[in-house]
């Protein structure tokens, strides 16, 4: 099993997140030697998500367009939010020799801007791995 482990930071569960196009359209353009690079960020883990959130900015960049758009609840109420079509990848930025936890194919909402990171990550990703959290050691990993 890989596993990612991470030091646990004011701001919370923090990880190096990098998202591009969904695999299913990404691969044929890799293999005629175009597509785009992925993007990288930070990524807060929020188990009170179900669903995960990418920074508009990052998919303005891949020119990923919405697939529809929909509502969800947060504290302020009901929003209305456009969703998109992604590959997501959890890494170690520090350490790239590190796997990757990565889902090819995955919907995720428009995240909210000002926020202090580029990606929430929600129940959808986390309940395909396991994560410890090692609060005396300030540490936390994901196993996949």
């Amino acid at each position: 099993m890989a596993t990612l482990t991470f030091p646990v930071i004011p701001t919370g569960l923090v990880v190096d997140v990098a998202v591009n196009v969904q695999a299913a359209l990404l691969l044929p353009l890799r293999s005629s030697g175009t597509g785009p690079s992925p993007v990288q960020g930070r990524g807060l883990i929020d188990t009170g998500s179900d669903v995960s959130a990418v920074a508009l900015p990052m998919l303005q960049r891949l020119g990923i367009p919405p697939t529809q758009r929909t509502t969800t609840q947060n504290i302020g109420g009901t929003v209305a939010v456009n969703v998109y079509r992604v590959s997501l990848h959890l890494l170690d930025a520090r350490n790239v020799g590190q796997p990757w936890f990565s889902h090819a194919s995955l919907l995720v909402m428009e995240l909210a801007s000002g926020l202090p990171f580029e990606a929430l990550i929600g129940l959808d990703v986390l309940l395909s791995c396991k994560l410890f959290v090692d609060g005396p050691a300030r540490t936390f990993r994901l196993e996949f």
